[in-house]
């Protein structure tokens, strides 16, 4: 019986033939996504009847979707690292394996913070556009130098955007549910409660993953509870904030501005994207081509491993059959 790995992330194997020809040469058929873009479930379930290995990218994976790959599934090995959308319990129980690239997208996000801050802030996009049209405007912004930067989520990605900040000679502050001291004081960053972020930054960024106990975090309340005339940087998932009231504080002046990576609903087609005092990109903040080589070579590999059985690294695991339960957060 042929071997088959589908594949549904996109893009993938484009900056890099290396990812398919690595599941090719273990002996899979590779089928890439038909459709070039985020799948449907419909679109996603209908290519499941004969694969072995899914590889995924952000899709909803429900349990209706991933039992149309059963009997047959024994694998999903995720392109990136969220789990949201995702029925990893049904996976569990239903002896599939499940497997995540978690640090291969972090630095392409850092950098893309800081491209999204400066860009905001500065307003270099207004004044390109504005050139386009004919039109020389010089307008001025934010020296980050000094500056207030506050940090939701400290993890893998917000630590190394901590030390970027700390470059710039920003002060950091941040919060997070799980507090490394010895690693903020070795590096000038202040814990401090998630009201005292949100009154005290000149800007946010958030990094955290979608879960129950994120979702909605920035809640109307919330953001309007942040500094007026603070900036708002978003690139985890849109889900984790109130869209409609970033509007309203965007709107009213309350908020100097938004630069967003992710949305509730993607692609994205409402009303943010008529502010002149948001920066919007397209779910883009892993896509440097050392991201996603990195990002689409660990799900190869990790596809390949389990196949034949090898060990894959600790911090790529989600489940494997004879695992108690998950080895990270699921909803």
């Amino acid at each position: 019986m042929t071997l088959v790995a589908q594949v549904t992330s996109y893009p993938f194997g484009i900056s890099s033939p290396d990812p398919v020809d690595l599941l090719r040469s273990a002996g899979f058929t590779v089928r890439l996504s038909p459709h070039a873009r985020k799948h449907t479930p419909a679109e996603t379930a209908s290519l499941l009847g004969d694969v072995d290995v899914l590889l995924a990218g952000t899709e909803p994976l429900p349990a209706e979707v991933l039992a149309s790959g059963l009997p047959r599934l024994k694998h999903v090995a995720r392109v990136g690292v969220g789990l949201d959308g995702f029925d990893v319990g049904f996976c569990v129980a239903n002896g599939i394996a499940v497997t995540y690239t978690p640090d291969a997208p972090a630095r392409s996000v850092v950098e893309q913070v800081f491209g999204l801050l400066i860009g905001l802030s500065r307003r270099l996009v207004e004044a390109h556009e504005g050139l386009r049209h004919g039109k020389w405007q010089r307008f001025t912004g934010v020296l980050w130098q000094g500056k207030t930067f506050g940090i939701l989520g400290c993890g893998r990605i917000g630590r190394q955007v901590a030390v970027i900040a700390r470059a710039f000679g920003m002060k950091v502050i941040a919060h997070d549910i799980r507090e490394d001291h010895a690693w903020a004081a070795q590096h000038d960053v202040e814990y401090v409660s998630l009201d005292h972020l949100l009154e005290r930054s000149l800007a946010i960024t958030v990094h955290l993953p979608y879960t129950r106990g994120t979702a909605n975090i920035l809640s109307a309340q919330r953001l309007r509870q942040m500094r007026r005339g603070a900036y708002l940087i978003n690139t985890c998932r849109g889900e984790v904030l109130d869209e409609d009231e970033l509007l309203r504080c965007l709107s009213n002046g309350h908020l100097a501005g938004a630069a967003l990576d992710v949305y509730h609903h993607e692609p994205y087609r409402g009303p943010l994207a008529h502010l002149p005092n948001v920066f919007l990109c397209c779910h883009q903040g892993s896509c440097s081509h050392d991201g996603r080589y990195a990002m689409e070579m660990g799900a190869a590999e990790n596809s390949v491993a389990f196949l034949r059985g090898e060990t894959i690294a600790a911090e790529r695991v989600v489940w494997l059959p004879g695992m108690a339960g998950p080895a990270v957060e699921i909803w």
